[in-house]
């Protein structure tokens, strides 16, 4: 058997997705989250939390995620770089999903990923409803919104999106396209 490289192809783009890049993240990745959010520019850090934040409000935002409850999620641009990192808190009625991404990964697909890997982790959870509150200037999570068919609710400048999850189950049955039992 040749073990040369020569003739290694490419990996086909189509069989790329940010979900296969997704780990998790927990307490040892507080400081790297807290560098991910300090990373964003005054507007994006507007459009993630809601509000104008500063760097002591991202690291008691950070210090305050509770890990063993939540699923934190991310994809890594280089070790402890996250370009994308998802919160999905699993506390209340329905489990309620931020996320962030940093500029020079932004329109390749990945907010709409981690969006994806959040309702699978809402069901997993055994959650019947995803929620997103935004600003509706943010264009980017008001159209993962709408391309999902979530219930879209807006007045005063912010939104608030809904989104009935199916249970775990489902979803491989919608895949596979076999219908229920």
């Amino acid at each position: 058997m040749d073990t040369s490289h020569a003739d290694l192809r490419p990996l086909p783009r189509r069989l790329l997705d940010w979900v296969a890049l997704f780990e998790r993240l927990d307490r040892a990745d507080r400081d790297a989250m807290v560098a991910h959010f300090a990373a964003l520019g005054e507007e994006d850090r507007r459009l993630r939390f809601g509000v104008a934040v500063d760097d002591s409000v991202i690291a008691r935002y950070v210090d305050g995620i509770d890990f063993e409850r939540d699923v934190v999620f991310g994809a890594r641009g280089a070790p402890g770089q996250w370009v994308g990192i998802g919160h999905l808190v699993l506390d209340g009625k329905a489990a309620e999903l931020g996320l962030s991404v940093l500029p020079q990964a932004r329109g390749h697909g990945l907010g709409a990923a981690i969006f994806r890997y959040a309702v699978v982790r809402a069901a997993r959870a055994g959650y019947g409803r995803l929620y997103m509150h935004c600003l509706t200037r943010n264009r980017a999570i008001m159209s993962i919104a709408r391309n999902a068919g979530m219930s879209i609710e807006s007045g005063g400048g912010e939104a608030d999106a809904y989104l009935i999850v199916p249970p775990y189950p489902e979803f491989a049955r919608m895949l596979t396209g076999e219908s229920a039992p």
